[in-house]
């Protein structure tokens, strides 16, 4: 009996020997691709905080979405690299350089703030007291550009991850039919899935363009891309249709 158990014991010792260094040799090749990573330099030498202000910043080169004076929403900005590009691009810093725009990044981690915009770290978008801080500091301002760069903890399982990413993007959706200006914009992080389509045509009813996008500093193994929405006009009932 105890020579069966020592067996036993020795078996799931291997396999876990084994499983770990497995992850282990994933994890070197991830820092290798990491560190090698063209936009990681760069972000390093910009003083950004992590590679993903390139991917803004190439969406915006191409679709012109920010101009100084703009408010924005930044939902999902920790670390806190988006809010970066937004603060340069609306000429907020140094603070009190543009005094009529404003950028408002929350995320429900813990982020250090980024000097020009007001940040809410600790702050869940999904509940209603959190939508209700924001609407307060808006202080009764509608919003230019809404940005997501929301993403739940992947699973691995890509119907699952699609319909929970799905969810933050419907509940982004929703708040703009309150928050957004006429001609104002959304762009929102997405994992494509089978719903992509006809979310597409359910925005298409609210914005003059709407289209996925996905920039170059997207990595191109990764199932991320960023939907697009331009110039909202709203429509009737245009809340029920994203419950």
């Amino acid at each position: 009996m105890l020579c069966k158990l020592y067996k036993r014991k020795f078996k799931l010792s291997v396999i876990f020997n084994q499983c770990n260094q497995s992850f282990s040799n994933i994890s070197k090749e991830w820092m290798r691709r990491h560190l090698k990573d063209s936009y990681v330099k760069q972000s390093r030498y910009q003083n950004y905080r992590s590679r993903a202000a390139f991917k803004l910043i190439e969406i915006d080169d191409k679709y012109n979405l920010l101009k100084p004076g703009m408010i924005v929403l930044e939902c999902g900005a920790a670390p806190g690299s988006w809010t970066q590009v937004f603060v340069e691009r609306l000429k907020l810093s140094p603070p009190g350089q543009q005094k009529t725009g404003a950028v408002i990044a929350l995320d429900r981690s813990d982020f250090a703030s980024v000097a020009g915009a007001i940040c809410l770290p600790k702050t869940d978008f999904t509940s209603q007291l959190s939508q209700a801080r924001i609407l307060e500091a808006l202080n009764e301002r509608k919003i230019d550009l809404i940005a997501s760069d929301m993403a739940p903890n992947v699973t691995g399982q890509h119907d699952l991850d699609h319909e929970r990413i799905l969810s933050l993007v419907k509940a982004v959706i929703r708040f703009a039919t309150i928050s957004l200006k006429p001609s104002g914009h959304l762009l929102a992080k997405l994992f494509n899935g089978r719903e992509t389509d006809s979310l597409l045509r359910s925005l298409s009813d609210s914005f003059e363009l709407v289209k996925i996008v996905k920039p170059p500093a997207s990595r191109v193994d990764s199932t991320e891309s960023y939907i697009l929405c331009k110039n909202y006009q709203k429509p009737a009932d245009s809340q029920e249709a994203y419950d």
